[in-house]
């Protein structure tokens, strides 16, 4: 049996309820560190790719998840759509990493939220994201 979970960081609330979320994850909310927001999860046999690394499309799931989840944190929407979402491969995930994304909104008007993130395992970046959210 895979221990990865356990290792998550205190306070790590699961965040995977329901649908697609489910299915990919599990992805956790940690706790904030001033006005950037954390997330993470564990990576699993489930998240590789045929090379043996974290799988890239899986990567680009948790960021889209982290900066929408920041973006309604931000905005107090209770929905945001992705506009358009930007990423840089860094670096590999390996099995049994945790890996966490810190996001930070760059700039919010009425209806639009800018965000940056960067998602890493330790010291290692495995990848950079910035993206565009709607608030509905």
């Amino acid at each position: 049996m895979d221990t990865a979970p356990n290792r998550l960081p205190e306070g790590a609330e699961d965040i995977s309820t329901g649908g697609f979320n489910r299915f990919a994850g599990p992805f956790y909310r940690l706790p904030d560190e001033g006005a950037v927001r954390r997330f993470a999860f564990a990576a699993l046999e489930k998240h590789m790719n045929g090379a043996g690394t974290v799988h890239g499309g899986l990567l680009m799931t948790f960021a889209d998840i982290a900066m929408s989840r920041t973006s309604r944190l931000a905005s107090g929407a209770k929905s945001c759509s992705t506009v358009s979402l930007n990423c840089d491969f860094v670096g590999p995930g390996r099995l049994g990493d945790i890996v966490e994304i810190r996001v930070s909104v760059s700039r919010q008007t009425r209806t639009l939220v800018f965000l940056t993130a960067i998602v890493f395992c330790g010291e290692r970046v495995l990848m950079n994201a910035s993206g565009l959210w709607r608030i509905a």
